[in-house]
Protein backbone atom coordinates (compact mmCIF):
# COMPACT_ATOMS: atom_id res chain seq x y z
CA UNK A 1 0.00 0.00 0.00
CA UNK A 2 2.98 2.31 0.80
CA UNK A 3 4.66 1.56 -2.62
CA UNK A 4 1.57 2.69 -4.32
CA UNK A 5 1.09 5.88 -2.77
CA UNK A 6 4.67 6.89 -3.39
CA UNK A 7 4.52 5.50 -6.92
CA UNK A 8 1.22 8.13 -7.29
CA UNK A 9 3.04 10.98 -5.58
CA UNK A 10 5.98 10.09 -8.07
CA UNK A 11 4.12 10.34 -11.09
CA UNK A 12 1.80 13.40 -10.01
CA UNK A 13 5.02 15.28 -9.74
CA UNK A 14 6.34 14.49 -12.97
CA UNK A 15 3.36 14.83 -14.38
CA UNK A 16 3.57 18.82 -13.29
CA UNK A 17 7.04 19.42 -13.93
CA UNK A 18 6.18 20.33 -17.62
CA UNK A 19 4.44 23.16 -16.72
CA UNK A 20 5.87 25.30 -19.40
CA UNK A 21 6.93 28.99 -19.53
CA UNK A 22 9.26 30.29 -16.76
CA UNK A 23 7.21 31.43 -13.94
CA UNK A 24 8.73 31.27 -10.37
CA UNK A 25 7.88 27.55 -8.83
CA UNK A 26 6.57 28.96 -5.21
CA UNK A 27 5.13 26.89 -2.86
CA UNK A 28 1.60 27.02 -1.33
CA UNK A 29 -1.41 24.91 -1.93
CA UNK A 30 0.69 22.48 -4.49
CA UNK A 31 3.62 22.24 -2.47
CA UNK A 32 6.08 19.18 -3.23
CA UNK A 33 5.39 20.01 -7.01
CA UNK A 34 6.49 21.33 -9.43
CA UNK A 35 3.40 23.35 -10.34
CA UNK A 36 3.12 27.38 -9.96
CA UNK A 37 1.00 28.40 -7.47
CA UNK A 38 -1.19 31.01 -9.85
CA UNK A 39 -4.86 32.19 -9.40
CA UNK A 40 -7.08 34.28 -11.91
CA UNK A 41 -5.89 37.19 -10.56
CA UNK A 42 -2.33 36.63 -11.70
CA UNK A 43 -3.63 37.03 -15.22
CA UNK A 44 -4.35 40.34 -16.73
CA UNK A 45 -6.98 38.01 -19.20
CA UNK A 46 -8.95 35.05 -19.51
CA UNK A 47 -6.98 34.17 -22.98
CA UNK A 48 -4.03 34.54 -20.84
CA UNK A 49 -5.25 32.33 -17.78
CA UNK A 50 -6.99 29.99 -20.35
CA UNK A 51 -3.52 28.96 -22.23
CA UNK A 52 -2.13 28.43 -19.05
CA UNK A 53 -4.67 25.92 -18.55
CA UNK A 54 -4.75 24.11 -21.75
CA UNK A 55 -0.34 24.09 -21.15
CA UNK A 56 -0.94 21.77 -17.73
CA UNK A 57 -4.58 21.12 -17.00
CA UNK A 58 -3.30 19.19 -14.00
CA UNK A 59 -1.42 21.92 -12.39
CA UNK A 60 -3.78 24.72 -12.98
CA UNK A 61 -6.65 23.29 -12.17
CA UNK A 62 -7.56 25.69 -9.34
CA UNK A 63 -8.43 28.16 -12.72
CA UNK A 64 -11.21 26.21 -13.38
CA UNK A 65 -13.79 26.77 -9.63
CA UNK A 66 -16.53 24.90 -12.05
CA UNK A 67 -15.12 21.99 -13.87
CA UNK A 68 -16.27 23.02 -17.10
CA UNK A 69 -12.81 23.62 -18.58
CA UNK A 70 -13.40 27.57 -19.21
CA UNK A 71 -10.87 29.62 -16.58
CA UNK A 72 -11.60 32.55 -14.57
CA UNK A 73 -14.64 33.43 -15.97
CA UNK A 74 -14.67 36.75 -14.12
CA UNK A 75 -12.22 37.91 -15.97
CA UNK A 76 -12.72 39.73 -19.86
Amino acid sequence: MLLILAFMTFISTISCSESGGSEEITSGSNSGSNCPTKTCGDFATRAQAQAAYNSNKSCYKNLDADGDGIVCESLK
